[in-house]
C-alpha cells in the first residue's frame, strides 16, 4: 500500500499560495491605514506647519519620534471651506519591533478634503510604497514626502545612487484610483481597479472597502496575484478577499492557487489548490501561521490527479514552511488517464512535515480504500491494486531533492490485493495479504523509482494466492512475512502508483507464516462441471512459500484433509500450480469411501500426492514398510499407490528386490447364507471368521470389481493350509445391498478392501500344504467361507493330492477340505473327456 509522494508535494503548495494572499491583504491593509490618516489630515493642519516657497510640508512628532510627514506642492482652500491638495506625498513611519525602520509612502496628484462632511477623495491615481526602507536623515524624510524614490529608488540623503532600494524583497507598491474616505462611517472605499507589485509578484482586484473602526479590509471581486515564486510561475485568484486586522485573519472565497513547474521531457506541470472558503491566520509580522479551508477543498496534480475534502487545515512555521496538514470530511483521490485509473477514499488525512517543510509522516484514517488499475498497453499486461484498512501511516524521507516513501503501516482489518499477469503470460494471478496490522518497506529500484520490498503482518494474518488456472490457496496464521521480487514489473507505467509494488515487480518472491497456520485450497468450478470443486485444508506450525518454484513447505504437526480423508506428516511440500504434494516423516493417513464405509488407515515414511489423477503413493522407510488397513484387512509393501477417484490400490516391492515383499491380510467372515443353510441340514460345518494372508511381489486391488490380483509369485496362508502359485485373484463379497443372493450389487460404502473374502483363485504351479497332506496342480479355487479347495491341472500334469496316511489321489478335478480326510474326485467334463483316476492307498504293515 502507498500514497503518491507527488500528492504530498502539492499539499505543500497550499501554505505557499495562501501566504501570497496574506501579503496581498497586508498590502491593502497598509494602504488604507495610510488613507485613514489622510482623511484626518484637516484636523492636523495646525500642528508644526512649515512652508517652503510654494509648497507645504506638515509633520507630526510624538515623544521625539516622527510619526508622519505630509508634503503638498500646493494647497487651495475654497470658499465652501473645502481644500484641494496638489502633488501630495505622505510618509508614515513605523515604530516598535513590528515595523522597525520601515516606512509606508503614499502619493497622489490631487486630493479633495471636505472637513465639514468628513470626506476625503483622491482624484486620479494614488500610489503607495509599503514596507520601504526608512530615510537616513531629516532631508531624506522630506524627499520621501516630496515623492522622490517612487517605486523603490534609494531615498535622498543616503547616497548618490538611486536604484539600491529597488531590490528590497519586502517593498510593496500599490496603485489605485477613485479612493473615497467617509470619516463619519469610518469607511474608505473604491470601485476601481487595484494593482500592486511585490517581490516579482503582481496583484489585481476590483473594488475595495476598508472599515477603520473594525479594521476589516474587503477586496470586492476579481482578486488575482501572479508572478514567479522560487523561480516557478504562480497564480492566485479569488472571488472575494476579506482581511480582519483585529483578529489577524484573511478570508478568501472561491480561492484557487496554481503553480507551473518544469516537468519531464521539458514539459510544464500545472498544479492547483482550490477552496470555496479559505481562512488564513497571520502573525503580527504579516507571515501566514495557519490556513483553514472548508466547504470543499481540491488539490489537482500536474498529471491530472485530484484530491478533494470537505475541510483542510495547514499550520505553517515562522519561515512560512508547512508544519502540518489535515484534510477531513470525505477525503477522495482521483486519477484517470489512458494508462492508469486510481481511486482513494478516507475520512481524514494528516501530514506532518520536518523543519524544512518536507513531508515525513502521512496518516490516513477512517475506512481507507485505495484502488488502482493499469491498462494493458503493448507488451505490458493489465494489473490492479487494492488496499483497505481503518488507518494507513506512511513514513517519508527527503533525499536528493525528492520525497520518497520508506515505510507504510495499515491497521485495522488491513487488506492489500495485487493482481498481475501470470509468469506464463496466460491469465492473471492475484495475491491478497490481510492482517490486523500490515507494514511495508520500500527500497530504491531504478533511478528515481521505488518498489515494495517486503510486507509483514501481525494478528490474524491471511495470504490468498489465486493462480492463472483458478486455483485459490488461502493461508492464515499469527504472523506473515512476504518478500517481493526485485525484477521489473510487467505492469510498470513509469508513474507512481498509489498502492502495490510501485515501480518493480509486485509478484511474491517468498513468504513465511508462523503460528497456527491453516491453509485451504479450492479450484474454481469449470463450465459444465456438475459437482462443486473439492476443498482441501491443511494445518501446520509454519508455512514457507517459494515464489521461484511456486512451492509451499509446511512444517510442524502438518495435517492435510479433504472430503475423502486426512493425512499428517512432519513436513509437506505442495506445488502451487499443479496442487501436487510430497509428505515426509511419520505419515498417518485416513480415508473413507462413501459416507458410511469403514475408514482406511495408512502408515508410511513418505507420500507423493498427484492432484490431477487424485492418486497418493506411499513409501516405507528403512526397515519399515508402508502399511494400509481397514478393519481386519491390511496391506504392507515398500510402495502403496492409492487412486482414490478410481478406488484402486496398487502395492509393489522394490524394483531391485525379487522377494515377495507385498503382504496382504484379508478377512473371511465364515459361511455364506446358503452354506449356513446346508450346515443346518448337516451337509456342512459352520465356520468362524478366518484370516487369509497373501504374499506377492505386486498386488492390484479394484474396489469397483471387488477383486485383488496378486502377481510375481504368491503365497496364500489360511487356517486351511498354505497355497503357493505364480498369481492369484481374491474375490471380496462386501456388504450386500440386498438379501436376494451373493450376486446382489455391492454397497459402494463398503470401503477399500472392505467386506469378506468369498474365494481365492490361484494359478501357475500350485502347491498346497496341509497337515499330513500335500497337493499340486495348475489352478486352485479356494472358498474361504467353507474351506473348500477345488484343484485342477492339465492333461500332462493332473492335480495330485498326497496324503501321508491315505496315499496319492489324481483326477481331472479334486475337491477337499482341511477339516476332513475325504477327497472328491471328478474324472471328466461335460464333453465326455476323461482322465484316468488313480489312487494309491497306504496300508499299515503288520509286524
Amino acid at each position: 500500500m502507498r500514497v503518491s509522494v507527488e500528492r504530498l508535494r502539492r499539499w505543500l503548495l497550499v501554505g505557499a499560495g495562501l501566504l501570497v494572499v496574506v501579503i496581498a491583504g497586508f498590502l491593502v491593509f497598509a494602504h488604507y491605514r495610510a488613507r485613514r490618516f489622510l482623511a484626518e489630515l484637516p484636523k492636523k493642519l495646525g500642528a508644526d506647519i512649515r512652508q517652503e516657497t510654494s509648497s507645504y510640508t506638515w509633520s507630526q512628532t510624538v515623544k521625539g519620534r516622527t510619526v508622519f510627514t505630509l508634503h503638498a506642492a500646493k494647497a487651495v482652500q475654497h470658499k465652501d471651506g473645502k481644500y484641494t491638495l496638489h502633488d501630495v506625498g505622505i510618509a508614515v513611519y513605523g515604530h516598535g519591533q513590528e515595523r522597525g525602520d520601515r516606512v509606508d509612502r503614499i502619493y497622489g496628484k490631487e486630493f479633495d478634503v471636505d472637513q465639514a462632511e468628513g470626506v476625503v477623495r483622491a482624484n486620479g491615481e494614488v500610489h503607495l510604497d509599503l514596507e520601504a526602507p526608512a530615510a537616513a536623515d531629516a532631508k531624506g524624510k522630506m524627499d520621501y514626502a516630496a515623492g522622490k524614490d517612487l517605486k523603490g529608488t534609494e531615498p535622498a540623503g543616503s547616497g548618490d545612487a538611486h536604484e539600491v532600494g529597488k531590490g528590497d524583497a519586502r517593498l510593496i507598491h500599490v496603485k489605485t484610483s477613485g479612493l473615497v474616505y467617509l470619516q463619519k462611517l469610518g469607511v474608505a472605499a473604491t470601485d476601481n481597479d487595484i494593482e500592486f507589485e511585490y517581490n516579482g509578484l503582481t496583484g489585481h482586484a476590483k473594488g475595495a472597502e476598508y472599515n477603520a473602526d473594525t479594521g476589516v479590509l474587503v477586496l470586492q471581486s476579481a482578486v488575482k496575484v501572479s508572478g514567479l515564486q522560487k523561480g516557478q510561475p504562480v497564480l492566485l485568484t479569488a472571488s472575494r478577499a476579506e482581511m480582519d486586522r483585529t483578529n489577524h485573519t484573511v478570508v478568501l472565497s472561491q480561492a484557487k492557487y496554481v503553480t507551473v513547474a518544469a516537468g519531464n521531457n521539458d514539459g510544464a506541470v500545472r498544479q492547483t489548490v482550490e477552496a470555496r472558503h479559505a481562512t488564513v491566520t497571520i502573525r503580527p509580522d504579516g507571515s501566514a501561521e495557519r490556513l483553514e479551508g472548508d466547504s470543499g477543498v481540491t488539490l489537482t496534480g500536474g498529471d491530472g490527479s485530484r484530491m478533494t475534502a470537505e475541510r483542510g487545515d495547514v499550520v505553517l512555521g515562522a519561515t512560512s514552511k508547512p508544519k502540518s496538514l489535515k484534510l477531513t470530511g470525505q477525503v477522495k483521490y482521483f486519477a484517470d488517464d489512458p494508462e492508469r485509473q486510481a481511486r482513494g477514499e478516507a475520512s481524514e488525512a494528516h501530514v506532518a512535515f520536518d523543519g524544512n517543510g518536507h513531508a515525513e509522516k502521512v496518516t490516513l484514517g477512517g475506512a481507507v480504500h485505495l484502488t488502482e488499475h493499469v491498462n494493458a498497453v503493448g507488451a505490458r499486461a493489465a494489473s490492479d491494486r487494492e488496499l483497505k484498512a481503518a488507518t494507513v501511516e506512511l513514513a517519508m524521507a527527503f533525499e536528493n531533492g525528492k520525497s520518497k516513501l520508506r515505510n507504510a503501516k495499515a491497521s485495522g482489518d488491513a487488506r492489500l490485493k495485487v493482481v498481475d499477469a501470470a509468469r506464463s503470460g496466460r491469465g492473471m494471478r492475484s495475491n491478497t495479504m490481510a492482517a490486523e496490522v500490515l507494514t511495508a518497506r520500500f527500497v530504491q529500484a531504478a533511478p528515481g523509482q521505488q518498489r515494495i520490498d517486503e510486507v509483514r503482518g501481525n494478528g490474524r494474518t491471511t495470504l490468498e494466492q489465486v493462480s492463472e488456472n483458478g486455483v485459490a490457496e488461502t493461508s492464515s496464521a499469527d504472523s506473515l512475512e512476504v518478500h517481493f521480487r526485485s525484477g521489473a514489473s510487467p505492469a510498470s507505467t513509469g508513474k507512481t502508483p498509489i498502492v502495490g509494488g510501485l515501480e518493480g515487480s509486485s509478484e511474491i518472491g517468498s513468504a513465511v507464516q508462523q503460528g497456527h497456520v491453516v491453509i485451504t485450497r479450492k479450484a474454481t468450478a469449470k463450465p459444465g462441471d456438475a459437482a462443486a470443486p473439492q476443498m482441501e485444508k491443511a494445518t501446520a506450525a509454519r508455512a514457507t512459500y517459494d515464489g521461484n518454484g511456486q512451492k509451499m513447505l509446511l512444517t510442524g504437526g502438518v495435517e492435510i484433509s479433504n472430503a475423502g480423508g486426512t493425512l499428517s506428516a512432519d513436513h509437506v511440500t505442495t506445488e502451487q500450480k499443479t496442487g501436487d504434494a510430497v509428505a515426509e516423516g511419520s505419515i498417518k493417513a485416513s480415508y473413507r469411501q462413501g459416507t458410511q464405509g469403514e475408514v482406511t488407515h495408512v502408515l508410511a515414511e513418505r507420500a507423493e500426492m498427484k492432484k490431477a489423477s487424485d492418486t497418493t503413493v506411499f513409501y516405507g522407510g528403512a526397515g519399515r514398510q508402508a502399511r494400509l488397513w481397514q478393519g481386519g484387512s491390511q496391506v504392507e509393501a515398500p510402495v502403496l499407490e492409492f487412486a482414490q477417484k478410481q478406488r484402486q490400490l496398487v502395492a509393489r516391492g522394490d524394483k531391485n528386490n525379487t522377494a515377495m515383499q507385498v503382504r496382504t491380510v484379508l478377512v473371511s467372515t465364515g459361511n455364506s447364507p446358503e452354506q449356513k443353510s446346508d450346515a443346518a441340514k448337516g451337509t456342512n460345518m459352520l465356520r468362524r471368521t478366518a484370516v487369509v494372508r497373501i504374499m506377492s511381489r505386486e498386488m492390484v486391488y479394484s474396489d469397483e470389481a471387488r477383486t485383488a490380483e496378486f502377481t510375481g509369485g504368491v503365497k496364500v496362508e489360511s487356517s486351511d493350509g498354505v497355497m503357493r502359485g505364480q498369481q492369484a485373484v481374491a474375490y471380496l463379497e462386501g456388504q450386500q445391498a440386498g438379501k436376494a443372493s451373493k450376486k446382489s450389487a455391492v454397497d459402494a460404502n463398503a470401503g477399500l478392501l472392505g467386506g469378506s473374502v468369498e474365494r481365492v483363485v490361484v494359478s501357475g504351479g500350485i502347491e498346497i500344504e496341509q497337515p499330513a497332506r500335500h497337493a499340486t496342480g495348475e489352478r486352485l479355487v479356494y472358498t474361504a467361507g467353507d474351506g473348500l479347495f477345488v484343484l485342477t491341472g492339465t492333461q500332462a500334469t493332473p492335480p495330485r493330492v498326497v496324503d501321508q496316511a491315505r496315499g496319492t489321489v489324481t483326477g481331472a478335478e479334486l475337491r477337499f477340505r482341511a477339516q476332513d480326510a475325504s477327497v472328491v474326485i471328478s474324472n471328466g467334463d461335460a464333453n465326455g473327456a476323461e482322465l484316468k483316476i488313480r489312487t494309491e492307498t497306504r496300508v499299515k504293515r503288520e509286524r
